[in-house]
């Protein structure tokens, strides 16, 4: 996986619907590069929400029961 995919993935982890103008300033990055990125792992990595600005966040692939992997556990103590 490419390096700049990794530093959006982990900022998104921390900061999801965000704008790629903040991503940049955030990582360090270039607009042009960071745009393109998102763009060419839509779906795979990121999803956006919006049009003018889209929010970016980070696919989170469902299990293939269609469960997320995250679960709660509670007792009845």
């Amino acid at each position: 996986m490419d390096a700049l995919v990794e530093k959006i993935k982990d900022f998104l982890a921390k900061n999801p619907n965000s704008k790629a103008r903040t991503i940049c300033k955030e990582i360090g990055a270039d607009k042009k590069a960071v745009n393109s990125c998102l763009y060419a792992n839509l779906g795979s990595y990121f999803l956006k929400e919006g049009v003018s600005p889209p929010l970016w966040r980070n696919f989170v692939k469902a299990s293939p029961s269609g469960s997320s992997s995250i679960r709660t556990v509670c007792s009845d103590s």
